[in-house]
């Protein structure tokens, strides 16, 4: 019976590690994904500037 509570909490274990590996990965690559386009950020500065006149 022991075993078998060992052999639980060890699945267990590599179950969440390999959630947490998934959940960082996922996030790494949408910010390479979804760098900002620079064209987009320099019209967005330029509504921020006519916004401030």
């Amino acid at each position: 019976m022991q075993y078998v509570n060992i052999t639980t909490i060890v699945i267990a274990a590599l179950a969440i590690a390999l959630i947490v590996f998934l959940i960082k990965k996922n996030r790494r690559d949408q910010k390479k994904l979804l760098k900002e386009d620079p064209v987009e950020e320099e019209i967005d500065e330029q509504q921020r500037r006519k916004d401030k006149l």
